[in-house]
């Protein structure tokens, strides 16, 4: 048996090792960028856990999620090689809402999304320029709430 659950503290290195190693980052922007998107997303704690019931430390798979501008995004799925085709990344999909969005836009795209179809099998579509969209979006919220906070506004 198996349970999903949110991000645990205990989790988050092995999410940021888990995702950094695998996305392949061209150039240092980009990898700053990933590092901040992963930094909000655990903050959020927008990651769901897949794992074995009897065991809930033991991580299979993980899949970290968000909106932006009230469009649901899946920012990045990520499954242990070995459980890889045995509907875990499908079952992490699903629990997003029980009521699945007709579309679901992702910031990162790997080989094995690819491979996978993930366009026809989960309704998923890569936007090329959405990523930064997103950054420069927590960027600006997070500028206003710093300036609330030093405002005393907030």
């Amino acid at each position: 048996m198996m349970m999903i659950r949110k991000i645990c503290r205990i989790d988050e290195d092995f999410i940021y090792h888990s995702w950094l190693h695998s996305v392949k980052c061209p150039n240092r922007g980009v990898t700053d960028m990933t590092r901040f998107l992963i930094d909000s997303v655990v903050k959020a704690g927008d990651v769901l856990v897949w794992c074995p019931d009897d065991d809930e430390n033991h991580i299979v798979g993980w899949l970290a999620h968000g909106k932006h501008e009230g469009t649901p995004l899946l920012h990045y799925l990520f499954v242990k090689k070995n459980f890889r085709r045995n509907h875990v990344g499908t079952e992490l999909i699903s629990s997003l809402s029980s009521d699945p969005p007709v579309q679901l836009f992702c910031t990162y795209w790997s080989h094995h999304m690819q491979s996978l179809n993930a366009r026809s099998k989960w309704n998923v579509k890569f936007v090329s320029n959405l990523l930064a969209s997103v950054i420069h979006s927590l960027h600006t919220d997070g500028s206003k709430r710093d300036q609330e906070f030093y405002d005393g506004t907030s």
